[in-house]
């Protein structure tokens, strides 16, 4: 198990343009499952991403990996692929695509379990769905002034046009 206090050492508390950018979230709850007339438990699973500093920055992480059976074990193996003298600052799941990187790890990790690959697959559709209903609900093609020249527009007498 890692050390927290060499995890937390290294993350910025604080966004700055050379801090690399990364992402921590639950993509598998723990579970009991199963196998082979046994009954046992799955951990929790943690998917980490990295993104490097940069103008501008990629939406492509430049390290992606799984981790568990707490945050730590993830963002531990996630700084591995994070020059050591880096800090990563962890943002939130709308200053990152996420997404993105849980269908990498599904698609690059060839070790995972059919119980992880179910479960980052519906974090990947679960997060699609809070992509979608924010669009939905925080953008619009509405225009309050084009709506009054339309609606008079089209409302105007047939002989004045």
């Amino acid at each position: 198990m890692p050390d927290s206090d060499d995890v937390a050492a290294r993350l910025a508390t604080r966004y700055g343009d050379d801090a690399w950018i990364g992402a921590c979230v639950r993509v598998v709850g723990s579970a009991r499952q199963g196998r082979s007339g046994a009954i046992g438990r799955t951990p929790d699973h943690y998917l980490a991403a990295a993104w490097a500093p940069g103008a501008p920055r990629s939406r492509w992480p430049d390290a992606v990996v799984i981790g568990s059976p707490a945050a730590d074990n993830a963002l531990a193996a996630l700084l591995r692929h994070v020059p050591a003298d880096a800090r990563l600052f962890l943002a939130d799941l709308d200053a990152v695509d996420a997404a993105l990187a849980a269908r990498i790890l599904l698609a690059a990790d060839r070790n995972l379990e059919p119980c992880q690959r179910e479960g980052i697959a519906a974090f990947v559709a679960a997060e699609e769905a809070r992509v979608a209903a924010r669009v939905a609900a925080d953008y619009t093609d509405r225009d309050d002034g084009f709506e009054r020249f339309r609606a008079q527009v089209l409302d105007a007498p047939r002989a004045a046009r």
